[in-house]
């Protein structure tokens, strides 16, 4: 059993080591430009850089709307037709990108007055496009399992964005330049990843099926909702730190902004683990559906219980370090004083981890058993938990209201992810 069990270990681990690999390359680059960002433009131009790239990721992750999910499904079931299936997926996604830089371009000038910010937005919109062309190739690198590839295409991404940052940082150029370059290295990458695929000879279509397309859509939905909230769970707190009322003699709004996003950004990277990990397991979970429900269940109970473990490891591990590492005078020397704060808010964020290592297999477990309709009910409950809250404690307590309300957010989505689990544990017929 333990010969049979060895490949499928060795996959998982080869693939979750190229997907870290990649993401501790882009970590590397990224906590460098944060830190030459925020010891270069200060708090506030760190809190602008913070809401140029904040505002339009709440769509572009929205644009995947499940169909990375539903599309690696599909695909698994009819390989034959997997440049059909590619296609049809690319277009629906082309337009819902579209939708969502037009809708997130109405938003900031309803949100914001400022110019400079109503500019960096509406230019760092367009990596809703680019980013949703780069997911759309992903499904065919994850269900080949070739992640080494994806992770290439990432790599250079990042290295291009850093070689273009150096330069205007040391300068003082404008930020809103400096945020455009992620925009530029995401449609880079796309490039990198057609190429790729065209190495593996994967076989594109240019057939498109509009009773096809509106069945993905119907499958999809519940998860596209799904995003939406989960979105607004990740991101609603900078954008309303940014625009609401804060508590008096307390800092400006983008400088509020630039203190909390600093360390979210931290722990942003952190939750990278977990998400890995679960890409990595989805394809084997799925083959373990195709064998037979209980074979499902009793691999998905395997997987519960290793991320438990490997999430309490992670939690308790970044909390020590960030404790002991991060003392003020440390903080102080490396960035600024004004970030000093910045310090409890890490510590808040980082005791939680270990639930986001818990919700992510949970969810993946009702998506395999055809029960991804509770998915909506449980995200968009959060989201209208983490809003209201948010605008009830930011006024009143700024930044650690917000980091507090992230971590009470996924205990509240576990308790309801574990409700529908066990609700649905013992069915017998699958859909």
């Amino acid at each position: 059993m333990i010969q049979m069990l060895s490949p499928t270990i060795k996959l998982v681990a080869s693939n979750t080591f190229f997907q870290l690999l990649s993401k501790f390359i882009t970590m590397t680059i990224t906590f460098v430009l944060t830190y030459l960002i925020s010891k270069n433009y200060g708090a506030y131009g760190y809190g602008l850089f913070s809401i140029f790239q904040s505002f339009p990721s709440l769509f572009y992750i929205i644009a995947d709307f499940g169909l990375n999910a539903i599309g690696a499904s599909e695909i698994s079931k009819n390989q034959k037709d997997s440049g059909f299936i590619f296609n049809n997926i690319l277009i629906i996604r082309a337009v819902i990108s579209l939708s969502l830089v037009l809708l997130c371009l109405i938003l900031s000038l309803l949100f914001y007055s400022d110019p400079v910010i109503r500019v960096g937005i509406a230019l760092g919109s367009l990596i809703i496009i680019s980013q949703t062309l780069v997911s759309t190739t992903n499904i065919i690198f994850q269900l080949k399992l070739r992640y080494d590839l994806s992770a290439l295409t990432n790599i250079i991404s990042y290295l291009f964005i850093l070689a273009g940052s150096l330069p205007l940082i040391f300068n003082l150029e404008n930020i809103i330049w400096v945020n455009f370059l992620y925009v530029i290295g995401s449609f880079l990458s796309f490039a990198l990843n057609i190429y790729l695929l065209k190495t593996l000879k994967f076989k594109f279509s240019k057939n498109f099926d509009s009773k096809y397309a509106k069945k993905l859509i119907l499958l999809s939905w519940p998860l596209g909702l799904m995003f939406v909230f989960s979105q607004i769970n990740f991101k609603a707190d900078a954008i309303l730190l940014s625009i609401l009322p804060l508590p008096k003699n307390s800092l400006d709004n983008i400088t509020s902004t630039g203190i909390y996003a600093l360390p979210y950004k931290i722990f942003e990277v952190m939750l990278v683990l977990p998400t890995f990990l679960m890409n990595s397991t989805y394809p084997l979970l799925l083959n373990s559906f195709n064998q037979g429900i209980g074979i499902l269940r009793k691999n998905f109970l395997k997987t519960l219980f290793s991320m438990l473990g490997i999430g309490v490891f992670v939690t308790l591990g970044l909390t020590f370090l960030a404790y002991f590492l991060l003392s003020p005078e440390i903080i102080k020397n490396f960035f600024s004083q004004e970030f000093i704060v910045s310090r409890e808010i890490v510590l808040i964020l980082f005791s939680g981890i270990f639930l986001f290592f818990l919700t992510q297999p949970l969810a993946w477990y009702l998506i395999l058993i055809g029960k991804q309709k509770t998915l909506p009910i449980v995200y968009g409950i959060s989201a209208i938990f983490n809003v209201t809250l948010n605008f009830i404690f930011i006024p009143q307590y700024s930044f650690y209201a917000s980091s507090v309300i992230t971590i009470l957010t996924e205990f509240l989505i576990l308790i309801m992810l574990g409700y529908f689990t066990l609700k649905n544990w013992n069915l017998k017929n699958v859909s």
